[in-house]
């Protein structure tokens, strides 16, 4: 058996490049695209439209924050999302690239830092922390969240 792998491994190093190899890709468009990603996402959230966050998301996106039970899925971040929003009402979310990272054509990663603002029981819960994404353009070329993880390093309640 070891023959044959060695054989095909030695057959793939000879091959010549496929005819049209993907593009590298482009920084500064990832970065724009991103961009329009989070700006999108506050604009959601300050609006509580758990749909419109989920329609942010491949279909099998996952997205883990700290404290919430684990979504996997558009119908679970919707639900877990809409869920999230008749306990704590969003007042506004500032979202914050410290990096973005055009890892390959048509992929990326990112992170920074996040301000929560919402309303629990009537007062202002003001969240501070930070979040790593991942990304995929798919098939019409439009960019979607694959991964998000997020979490809080520090809280406090308005009195």
């Amino acid at each position: 058996m070891r023959p044959t792998l060695s054989l095909l491994a030695l057959l793939a190093a000879c091959a010549p490049p496929p005819a049209n190899p993907p593009s590298p890709p482009d920084p500064a468009a990832v970065k724009t695209a991103m961009d329009s990603i989070r700006t999108e996402y506050m604009r959601l959230t300050a609006a509580a439209d758990a749909a419109g966050i989920a329609a942010l998301y491949t279909a099998d996106a996952a997205v883990d924050f700290f404290g919430a039970p684990k979504m996997r899925g558009r119908a679970e971040i919707e639900a877990g999302t809409k869920a999230a929003y008749a306990i704590q009402k969003p007042v506004r979310l500032e979202i914050v690239a410290i990096q973005t990272n055009a890892v390959a054509s048509g992929v990326a990663t990112e992170g920074g830092t996040w301000h929560g603002m919402d309303s629990v029981s009537g007062k202002l819960l003001h969240s501070w922390g930070r979040w790593i994404s991942g990304a995929r353009q798919d098939s019409t070329g439009a960019w979607k969240l694959t991964y998000l993880m997020a979490f809080p390093d520090s809280q406090k309640t308005d009195k």
